[in-house]
């Protein structure tokens, strides 16, 4: 299986990345002062761009398992997207460069029975709300089914509490 590679080249020409450097993760961790700096929100013609960018990468985040975490941070912002939000959807187009094409190879295996999950959170992950992010995978045998990363709907209290919201869901 392969993902459209049509929405990866808009993507990448929409950010005007085409001559860039590419980088070999999607995402970084954001400092304290970064925020902070990058706070001012986007113009009106800006923001409409990057809510249509951040959109496409969103569809395809489903199909790129590699994506799924950074497009769900670069997605948190479309209500408001700020210059920091940008500089993170920038940061996920250079490492569309890098590896532009994925491709999953389901080899055949014969009657599987079991479906397996796994699951996991990080427990007060997102620096400014405090909330957690979990995440997993559906596997049947050795081949994926679905896998997942959201932010939780509330501010957990310990690490367990986390782990727990992620295993129901």
């Amino acid at each position: 299986m392969e993902p459209d590679q049509r929405h990866v080249d808009l993507i990448i020409k929409e950010l005007g990345l085409e001559e860039a450097k590419g980088v070999s993760s999607p995402g970084e961790p954001e400092q304290r002062w970064e925020e902070e700096e990058n706070a001012e929100e986007l113009g009106s013609a800006d923001a409409s761009k990057y809510r249509a960018i951040a959109a496409r990468a969103n569809y395809i985040s489903s199909d790129r398992v590699d994506m799924m975490y950074a497009t769900k941070e670069i997605c948190r912002h479309m209500a408001k997207p700020t210059k920091g939000a940008l500089k993170k959807l920038t940061r996920l187009g250079r490492c569309l460069l890098e590896s532009p094409r994925t491709m999953m190879v389901y080899e055949w295996q014969g009657d599987e029975a079991q479906v397996t999950g796994y699951t996991d959170s990080d427990w007060a992950g997102c620096r400014v709300t405090g909330k957690s992010t979990s995440g997993g995978a559906l596997m049947i045998g050795t081949h994926f089914i679905k896998g997942w990363s959201r932010t939780q709907n509330r501010v957990t209290m310990s690490s367990a509490e986390a782990e727990l919201i992620a295993l129901v869901k």
